[in-house]
């Protein structure tokens, strides 16, 4: 269960971080690492048509808003956490409070997953959905040698890979 809910929450940082462009801020330039170089490079390798790339960008949308409510709700965890801790007796009822709310938060973040997920299933053909399940189990640069990556396989910075 632990399990489901941690690779749920990185597919959608991905996505969410994908979408907004953070690695563009964080390393400079625009190009590969931006969101929409990112997409535009996902898109070149599924050979998308635009009635696909418009449901590959809703589905980030959705898990990207999605995963911003959660974001929404550090704030107010901190908060009931450093509450709870701050009195003279410990306060398990501000926290069963929070998992409530955290509970509601990542089921409807589950909702919106396999809803978009299903959505991006019907509009690829079999050999896009493969490319996309490898691009999202191996990394996105997984097979493009010409950003040095070293292709499918991996580059030496990857490490001695059987493929």
């Amino acid at each position: 269960m632990l399990g489901f809910i941690f690779g749920t929450a990185c597919l959608a940082g991905l996505f969410y971080n994908v979408r907004r462009g953070r690695w563009h801020r964080r390393h400079g330039g625009p190009g590969r690492w931006s969101w929409r170089g990112r997409m535009r490079g996902l898109f070149e390798r599924l050979d998308t048509s635009p009635g696909q790339e418009k449901v590959l960008v809703k589905a980030a949308d959705e898990l990207t808003e999605a995963v911003a409510k959660l974001r929404d709700e550090l704030g107010a965890t901190r908060t009931a956490i450093a509450q709870a801790l701050r009195g003279d007796t410990f306060d398990a009822a501000v926290l069963r409070e929070l998992d409530t709310k955290h509970d509601a938060l990542i089921e409807e973040l589950r909702k919106t997953l396999r809803a978009s997920a299903a959505q991006v299933h019907e509009a690829l053909d079999p050999r896009q959905r493969r490319e996309l399940a490898d691009a999202i189990e191996h990394g996105w640069s997984q097979g493009h040698s010409r950003y040095g990556h070293g292709g499918r396989c991996g580059g030496a910075w990857r490490g001695a890979r059987a493929c």
